[in-house]
């Protein structure tokens, strides 16, 4: 029998400029205690260049008259979501000044911000989210691998249906590329490679004569070795997706090294395999990403067909469903939703009076509901509240996708120009319901 082939486990942290954690970061934002005087100050920027060159353009040539007044001028930022943040912040300024705590604490948010975003992110992040609070000493900037929509706005509780749709839609997974002489597992995140481990075997057996029976047992110590090479993969793969809590996995290598996985796996790491693809242990690593992030992206829309389906269903059933933003909203603030499945452009109009954990939707009603203070009643983006909210209780959250690509529309047909896209099936099994549903933990009676 083979010795252990094993000859050297590496773990390795990639050097990538951006952040991971952001899971945990989304729930402790959504524990913050809501702030009426001084809002939160919650920004996301699309940080991709315009044009090729990131940074700021050149500045502009000065008269000499002008040389010692406008010394040290930089040129316009050539991303434009940065330009669009200092007008958006011009406006929100502007409602809040010119003076008083909120307007202060926004000044400085807005400050720190920019003390960031010039000096301190790494021009290779692609998407940039950010939530502030001077007033209560908070600033947490989070630098991601895809690009964000560029939004700005300042409220009682953080705005975070756009965080959380992010960490909906690139969930984590695991790739196992291997040949039969090495082994990386990588897990990304985001659509980047985070940590990896590497197993690197040695060359036993050594080839020292052909032909014969020498031959035929140089092959079997060869099936041998590829056999427990594999046995110490698989092991080595159970471990980093237990400690990662990882639970999709692709496997990619050559057809000898997958055969024999596949043997070697146990149960539960088999039962986390998502998909498997032949590519060459030199692949690189964005080449490896572009190959397996499609299949993590079409596990994520099966999931969101069948949470879609179960919320259809128990409805139906009259038992553990909610179904529409009242029914749905009632059961978070009772604590009973194990998970929220919500269409991706739901919006609506709600209220809430944080001194008594209470909410509604629609506009604002003429008197309180419960007899108290009327004035203690704002007016909140009902998709940021059931989100928050939804967080706070430890409820999974489920994001439908309301648009596919052509190519995955029903029969591939493409629309008339100035048609509606066509909807997956989930999002509109969820339409039915006004956009949103959810699977309670239990009813009342």
């Amino acid at each position: 029998m083979a010795t252990d082939p094993i000859q050297r486990v590496r773990a390795q942290t990639h050097d990538v400029p951006l952040t991971f954690g952001v899971r945990e970061a989304l729930t402790e934002l959504a524990a913050l205690p809501p702030s009426l005087d001084v809002p939160y100050l919650t920004v996301s920027l699309d940080w991709t260049p315009e044009g090729s060159a990131p940074g700021r353009e050149p500045p502009p040539e000065l008269r000499r008259s002008e040389m010692r007044s406008r010394r040290g001028e930089t040129g316009a930022s050539r991303r434009p979501s940065r330009r669009e943040f200092e007008r958006e912040m011009e406006r929100i300024l502007a409602d809040y000044g010119p003076r008083g705590d909120a307007f202060d604490s926004l000044s400085r948010d807005a400050q720190r911000i920019s003390v960031f975003l010039d000096d301190e992110i790494d021009p290779a992040a692609q998407g940039v989210f950010i939530v502030s609070c001077s007033a209560h000493d908070l600033f947490t900037p989070l630098a991601l691998s895809v690009p964000l929509p560029t939004t700005v706005t300042a409220a009682p509780t953080p705005a975070l249906s756009l965080l959380a749709r992010i960490v909906d839609d690139y969930p984590a997974y695991a790739v196992l590329l291997a040949d039969q002489h090495e082994a990386t597992i990588s897990k990304i995140r985001r659509g980047a490679r985070g940590r990896s481990v590497r197993l690197e075997s040695n060359d036993w057996p050594r080839k020292q004569q052909t032909g014969g029976l020498s031959q035929r047992r140089l092959q079997a110590r060869v099936g041998e070795r590829v056999a427990a090479f594999a046995r110490g993969i698989a092991a080595e793969t159970e471990r980093t997706l237990d400690d990662a809590a990882i639970d999709m996995l692709v496997v990619a290598g050559d057809p000898v090294i997958t055969s024999a996985l596949a043997e070697a796996f146990p149960t539960s790491v088999a039962d986390r395999i998502i998909g498997t693809l032949h590519l060459d242990i030199q692949t690189s690593e964005q080449a490896m990403i572009e190959a397996t992030l499609p299949i993590a992206e079409q596990v994520e829309r099966d999931q969101e067909l069948a949470a879609a389906r179960a919320v259809a269903d128990e409805v139906g059933a009259d038992a553990r469903g909610a179904a529409g933003a009242g029914a749905v909203l009632r059961a978070l603030q009772g604590g009973r939703v194990a998970k929220l499945v919500m269409v991706d452009d739901f919006a609506g109009e709600g209220w809430a009076d944080y001194d008594r954990d209470l909410y509604g939707i629609g506009p604002i009603p003429e008197s309180h509901p419960v007899g108290g203070d009327i004035s203690k009643i704002v007016p909140v983006a009902l998709e940021e509240e059931l989100i928050r909210l939804a967080l706070r209780t430890g409820a999974e959250i489920e994001i439908i996708h309301t648009s596919v690509p052509i190519e995955a529309a029903e029969n591939g047909s493409i629309p008339p120009a100035g048609a509606p896209l066509p909807r997956p099936e989930a999002a509109t099994i969820l339409d039915q319901f006004g956009g949103v549903g959810a699977l309670l933990r239990f009813t009342l009676g």
